[in-house]
């Protein structure tokens, strides 16, 4: 059963509740298990030890707040009278995710491609937040699941229906082919993934999908197994008065 809306986990599914009380928990107990251990004075004499646990602690925190941004923007888009839209430069959302995202590419040694005017005076009638966080979490795991010195590369065009086509391929360690079909479920998780579990609800790609899905577009990938994985997404455009 695939499910759409926050609404359709709560009412039709308690497992769905179960994974996601775990992955909360998860790092939840990490943090308070980092933080006794300083509390009981069991490292008092090691500031580097104390330094690397509250480290620790506060990436623990950064994912569960990633993990309650995703069903919050979820139960956002479940009532989607209450999103604002307007004229968005798609330039301007490039250059925002790319620039949050550039540490993470540095980090890897990845090769980033693209062109210095993405999206150049090019608008979507739209919201420009969940625009950006579709392109985060698109990016985010075009790293995480990339090799080191990998590349990942972007590119845009525009076809003859009044369409921008957005392309983001990586160099990763790709999905299976019997596993394509669930990457935008919710709580779905290809095989590959899983053994690179980062303590995330699994929501990313599934929320990617809802939020082309309220601009009216289309979302579609293509991978093979340590090759790489190419995700496409179509948007209509909207045509800016002068």
């Amino acid at each position: 059963m695939q499910y759409n809306t926050i609404d359709q986990i709560l009412t039709r599914d308690e497992k769905a509740l179960t994974v996601m009380a775990h992955d909360i928990k998860t790092p939840l107990m990490a943090i308070v298990s980092m933080l006794n251990v300083i509390k009981k004075g069991y490292v008092d004499d090691d500031a580097e030890k104390i330094k690397d646990l509250v480290s620790r602690s506060i990436k623990q925190a950064e994912s569960l707040i990633a993990m309650l941004n995703d069903i919050l923007d979820y139960a956002l888009l479940a009532d989607k009278s209450k999103v604002n839209r307007e004229p968005v430069h798609l330039s301007d959302v490039f250059k925002d995710s790319i620039s949050v995202m550039r540490t993470y590419v540095d980090q890897k040694q990845i090769l980033f491609t693209y062109a210095p005017d993405l999206g150049k005076e090019k608008y979507i009638y739209g919201n420009r937040t969940f625009l950006l966080r579709a392109f985060n979490n698109i990016l985010m795991n075009a790293v995480k699941y990339n090799k080191e010195q990998g590349s990942i590369t972007i590119n845009c065009r525009e076809n003859n229906h009044n369409n921008i086509i957005i392309t983001f391929a990586d160099t990763g360690i790709g999905i299976p082919e019997e596993d394509l079909e669930k990457v935008f479920k919710i709580f779905e998780r290809g095989r590959q993934a899983r053994k690179n579990l980062d303590g995330s609800l699994g929501l990313g790609l599934s929320l990617v999908k809802q939020i082309v899905d309220f601009h009216f577009g289309e979302i579609a990938m293509n991978s093979a197994v340590d090759k790489g994985t190419t995700i496409t997404v179509t948007l209509p455009l909207y045509k800016k008065e002068k």
